[in-house]
């Protein structure tokens, strides 16, 4: 499970901003909180606000980077080669990224700073017995280690400039820092611009008769009026998806007519598209970040989604669900927490952006925050015509 995600000059985000999961002392819908040990109090789901270009989306891109570096092709960076560095305007110091999260009942933090070139410092912390330890530390080329040392000093002198500690030490098994990397990889997950066709809905669905007929279930639930669907896989192209469905005529007889999924509605397309995802974050307990998570969906399917992380019941796993939106329907403190709302809103004058959550400004239990939001109240709105007032 994820604890907090702090980002340093990338992208839009200047200064350090942190986004946490950890559930504030909010006394409501406590039923939705996850217990991940007798300490720990998280939330399944955050929400990220803002306007238009405001940086909600740079806040999952700097996430989708640090598992990119760990687990993508840029972890496959040959010596020389560049690093995904999209610092802040012209700033030329390194980019900084740091992940707390839970993995077996074990906390770790996991922290890397770096440039187009190099990896300047690179860390690893575990509470095995509730107690901070140091698994390896690396600044500037100096790597400091408490296990294993004589293997890991050699493994770190064989690492290159441009490539994780992490990764170097999963190439060779080492036992010290396995978790961490697992975790990156089992259970962090995104949506974000996915096609039907390359899809985790797809694989779902070739996979086998189970997996497909829950992920019938959900389109039947989503009164899409999809009752069946198949996938053909035709060599060196894109997988056919192909759509059935159910008609009662007037006669009272029952026909099917079938449709390709670029036929669908674009709101079918996107539906498709994330619920073989959607439902395997479920099963895996796994983060999953979604951008835009309203995309061409009815408020009421957006809705749906997040309520199958909230409801325990659906998810028995503990997986979590970061997005971002623009849906002002779901601002409402009867379905989210203060703590699960926030808020991305970019400086006038610098351009960067600030993150910051609902509970920062105390609203009263059972307050209009939709209104308040809208109103400008808080903040993370487009102010049309530049300096003027907000025209409603």
């Amino acid at each position: 499970m994820l604890i907090q995600f702090t980002i340093e000059n990338h992208r839009s985000i200047k200064n350090s901003a942190v986004i946490s999961f950890a559930a504030s002392k909010d006394k409501s819908l406590e039923r939705y909180l996850l217990h991940p040990d007798e300490k720990k109090t998280l939330l399944p789901a955050i929400a990220i606000y803002g306007a238009n270009a405001a940086g909600k989306s740079n806040v999952l891109h700097a996430m989708r980077t640090m598992k990119e570096m760990i687990v993508g092709d840029a972890a496959k960076a040959l010596k020389g080669q560049k690093l995904p560095w999209e610092p802040f305007g012209g700033n030329t110091e390194p980019t900084s990224f740091e992940i707390v999260f839970i993995y077996q009942g074990v906390r770790y933090a996991y922290g890397i700073s770096f440039d187009e070139r190099k990896i300047y410092t690179e860390y690893l912390y575990h509470w095995p017995n509730g107690r901070e330890a140091l698994i390896f530390s690396r600044d500037n080329g100096v790597y400091e280690f408490r296990e294993n040392v004589n293997e890991q000093t050699t493994l770190s002198n064989r690492t290159p400039d441009n490539k994780l500690y992490l990764v170097s030490s999963n190439d060779w098994n080492l036992p010290q820092t396995e978790n961490a990397y697992k975790w990156f990889l089992e259970k962090l997950t995104f949506l974000m611009e996915e096609e039907p066709e390359a899809s985790e809905t797809v694989a779902q669905i070739v996979s086998g008769d189970e997996k497909k007929a829950r992920i019938l279930k959900e389109l039947m639930l989503a009164d899409l009026g999809i009752s069946d669907v198949s996938i053909k896989n035709v060599s060196g192209k894109a997988p056919v998806i192909t759509t059935t469905h159910r008609v009662i005529c007037e006669d009272g007889k029952v026909e099917h007519f079938q449709l390709l999924m670029d036929q669908e509605s674009a709101g079918t397309q996107h539906f498709f598209a994330r619920i073989g995802g959607w439902l395997q974050a479920l099963e895996n307990g796994a983060l999953l970040a979604v951008d835009e998570i309203e995309d061409s969906l009815h408020p009421l399917l957006t809705k749906r989604l997040i309520e199958m992380v909230q409801d325990k019941d659906v998810n028995t796993k503990g997986a979590q669900l970061l997005f971002t939106t623009h849906d002002a329907m779901l601002l409402d403190l009867n379905f989210f927490r203060r703590d699960q709302i926030w808020f991305a809103e970019k400086d006038d004058k610098s351009c960067a952006t600030e993150l910051y959550a609902l509970s920062s400004f105390s609203p009263r239990k059972g307050e209009n925050v939709r209104k308040g939001y809208l109103q400008g109240r808080f903040g993370a709105i487009p102010f049309i015509g530049g300096d003027g007032q907000w025209q409603r």
